[in-house]
């Protein structure tokens, strides 16, 4: 049997928790009235001869002693009851049978009530086994249960443990169900896929975490994946129904993490094969930011084909109810210490008010300013006040009551991509002298300035910013204390350091090309694509001039952060190639080449500040990327762009050098984003006939390849959109592509023929309006915190 005590639920949730066991128990529609003054009055369901009338009582906190305070109080309220068949007592309160016959009795000098009328505790787990559909429903009561926890982490349906408990326990009793999760359901059962979309902070997250585990109390397995989908290729079992979760699959923060990875291709595979696959087996759940997933929609055409199985639903704060904000807001000041004359005093003075209707209002600020203790009410509301107004400083606050070795891990966080390091290295940076200060530190950033998340089985946990406004406020502090970044610059153990403290200050770029207009438009051309690309950026990297303070930092110890370039670049390089050799033929996944995209990077710093053998070692290693190595795996294509592009700048370079990286480029051409960055930068009027055959070829097969693609698949806009866009590059080699053409568009044409009635989910549907939300109702919420009192 259930033994829940019911200590997580709201009053709220207790009362919706009390309809549901009754309706099922006594087959009748039970009507509730929500929390507030009642008149005696919770829930009443009609039946022959009169109404049933049933009181719910939730304490927690005062136990026996407020539940028989509470019913004297009730009793008095039925003196001249009438019209009342039955009155039914529902508390959380364990019962004994001395307790059941006071009770009664107490009621029953008024109402017509037996001790069978007064349900315990022990009644209602007794009527949840009787009804375990309800249990079922109601995810939040067994979300918050430790045993439930750990029959979670033991029965091998999820790829999580400690994490798992510290993330669901804490959360679960805060989440307030909204139309969105059993909207996200429906996608989900209608098309296997549903990406749940929102502005950062909006509870994308823990829509999907609830989601999750209604999944696996359904027997699902669960798979995070949490850096690379390639973790659900790996995870795919044929023999059991699995729902794969993917939390920020786009990203971030940090737009050079888009750079090497193909990963928009291996999504639109991944989703590709969960959509076709059997009804009620497989399931693909993803998070992001709405702009970013628009973003990536224009920048990458393997996005865009898969959109069809890409459904979005959005998550927005505009779509909550003032009801629904203010039931967020009561959740977490249920279950905080707030002492009683603090709670009087926010119910008596309406404080909450200024918070449900605060235009920056955020689940996440409510959920970090409360995480934090306050010495009273009065700085509580202050500082959400405060933080709701001006985000950043909610964090400004926080940073500064940190220890330094709190402050030392983030600010070694911030200089790596938000993917975050592994927690054994985060440890080797910190150089703790005392390693139960770095472990207190860690404890104290986990939950609101970091996450720490294991992710994959076997794999060492990972340490990462927890979200982006972290990143932008220490960001700022890097820039706005010259003291900090040279202290920071001096302690840079890895490339990926030293890379993202380049395109912070902006010395990764050549700052506009000055030999040629032909180069400089090129240059223009990179950036806004990269601009398109930079989907893992919602920060939005200030102009050139806004990390000023860091950029002289770098400069003014250039020979430093050289000797840092050559070395690290070295270790990374090595490592790489170590690593691939190692595990050659025991994946199916690889690592691009870094070094292309490193050069790029630090190539205009080399040049600008470096000595002779530095300029000579840039020069060795741009044409050292010419060349493949024992089948080492080559850089993207990108990659390749950037870096031929880049060396254009400099006396070095040659057209033989600059072909030599095309070349690379054109080795793994079957992305139409990479060809339509590839000819959009390089014009092939611009080379030698040998040059402009290999790019021929390369764009032949590219034609091929689409064309085998396209000609079997029913979408027929997205096909002809793709024989619009071969045609487009065609032209710049008059190739012979019109046969190829025609009958990819007459396939197309067949397609629509047969397409008799349009389609149900021509386009997907973008979010769904909470246009039927209730105006605001400013008794209701009163009455709602009014409950905040009853103990």
């Amino acid at each position: 049997m259930p033994e829940y005590d019911f200590n997580t639920l709201s009053p709220v949730d207790f009362e919706i928790l009390t309809a549901d066991i009754l309706n099922a128990e006594l087959g009748v529609h039970v009507e509730s009235f929500g929390p507030g003054k009642d008149k005696g009055v919770d829930l009443r369901c009609s039946v022959s001869g009169g109404n049933v009338v049933i009181q719910c009582k939730h304490y927690p906190r005062g136990g026996r002693t407020a539940l028989r305070r509470a019913v004297e109080k009730e009793a008095q309220k039925w003196v001249n009851a009438r019209g009342v068949k039955r009155y039914v007592l529902v508390t959380s309160v364990s019962m004994t049978v001395e307790l059941k016959e006071e009770l009664a009795s107490t009621l029953g000098k008024f109402l017509p009530v037996t001790t069978a009328d007064v349900l315990g505790q022990e009644d209602l787990n007794a009527l949840l086994l009787r009804h375990p559909e309800v249990e079922l429903r109601h995810f939040k009561l067994w979300t918050a249960s430790v045993a439930v926890l750990s029959r979670i982490i033991h029965s091998g349906l999820w790829n999580r443990t400690e994490e798992l408990l510290e993330s669901i326990e804490n959360r679960s009793k805060f989440y307030v169900i909204t139309d969105h999760f059993s909207r996200t359901m429906e996608v989900l059962k209608e098309h296997n896929i549903c990406v749940v979309t929102g502005s950062p902070g909006v509870g994308k997250s823990i829509l999907a975490e609830m989601i999750l585990l209604a999944h696996w109390r359904e027997d699902w397995q669960v798979v995070q994946i949490s850096e690379d989908v390639k973790e659900g290729f790996e995870a795919w079992n044929p023999n059991h129904p699995q729902i794969f979760y993917y939390d920020d699959f786009l990203g971030q923060t940090d737009l050079a993490e888009t750079t090497g990875k193909n990963e928009d291709h291996r999504i639109a595979q991944f989703a590709e094969r969960v959509r076709r696959a059997a009804p009620g087996t497989k399931r693909f759940i993803l998070t992001t930011r709405e702009q970013i997933f628009r973003h990536a929609q224009e920048r990458s055409d393997r996005i865009r084909r898969a959109r069809s199985a890409l459904v979005p639903t959005e998550v927005r704060v505009e779509d909550y109810s003032d009801y629904t904000k203010a039931l967020i807001f009561y959740n977490h000041l249920h279950f905080s210490d707030l002492s009683e004359a603090d709670r009087r005093t926010l119910v008596e003075n309406r404080a909450y008010g200024s918070i449900i209707s605060h235009e920056n209002y955020s689940p996440r600020i409510l959920e970090q300013v409360l995480r934090r203790r306050s010495e009273s009410l009065s700085a509580l509301l202050s500082n959400l006040r405060a933080s709701l107004d001006d985000p950043s400083e909610l964090w400004a606050s926080s940073y500064h009551h940190l220890s330094d070795t709190g402050r030392k891990i983030l600010t070694i966080l911030v200089t790596h991509p938000p993917r975050g390091i592994a927690e054994s290295a985060l440890r080797k940076y910190v150089h703790a002298a005392d390693p139960y200060a770095y472990t207190q530190a860690l404890k104290v950033l986990d939950g609101t300035w970091v996450t720490i998340s294991s992710p994959a089985r076997n794999a060492h946990q990972t340490v990462a910013l927890a979200n982006p406004s972290c990143r932008d406020f220490l960001l700022h502090e890097l820039n706005a204390s010259p003291a900090l970044a040279e202290a920071t610059l001096g302690e840079v153990q890895d490339i990926e350091q030293v890379l993202m403290l380049l395109r912070y200050s902006g010395l990764d770029k050549y700052r506009k090309a000055r030999r040629s207009k032909q180069l400089s438009t090129a240059w223009d051309k990179l950036e806004y694509t990269r601009f398109l690309r930079d989907i893992r950026n919602p920060i939005r990297l200030p102009l050139e001039s806004s990390y000023a303070e860091l950029k002289e930092i770098l400069v003014e110890n250039s020979g430093r952060v050289m000797s840092d370039i050559r070395h690290l670049y070295g270790e990374r390089a090595a490592q790489w190639s170590s690593d691939d050799r190692k595990n050659r033929g025991k994946t199916r996944f690889i690592v691009s080449d870094p070094r292309p995209e490193m050069l790029a990077t630090v190539m205009n710093f080399v040049m600008s500040f470096g000595g002779p053998e530095d300029v000579a070692w840039c020069q060795a290693e741009a044409w050292n990327q010419t060349r493949s190595e024992d089948k080492l795996p080559d850089a993207t294509v990108e990659a390749y762009v950037t870096l031929a592009l880049t060396v254009q700048n400099y006396a070095f370079s040659s057209a033989e050098l600059v072909d030599g990286l095309l070349k690379r480029a054109l080795e793994d051409f079957y992305d139409p984003a990479d060809v339509e960055l590839f000819f959009d930068i390089f014009d092939p009027q611009d080379h030698g006939d040998a040059m402009r055959d290999v790019m021929y070829s390369s764009f032949m097969r590219f034609a091929d390849s689409e064309f085998e693609h396209w000609h079997y698949e029913s979408d027929y806009g997205l096909s002809r959109e793709a024989a619009d866009f071969v045609e487009k590059f065609a032209e710049k080699f008059d190739a012979p592509v019109q046969e190829m053409l025609e009958s990819w568009r007459q396939s197309a044409d067949e397609y629509e023929a047969e397409e008799e009635e349009a389609r149900s989910y021509a386009e997907s549907p973008h979010s769904w309006s909470a246009s039927g939300n209730a105006p605001r109702d400013t008794g209701l919420i009163a009455e709602l915190f009014q409950t905040l009192l009853e103990e």
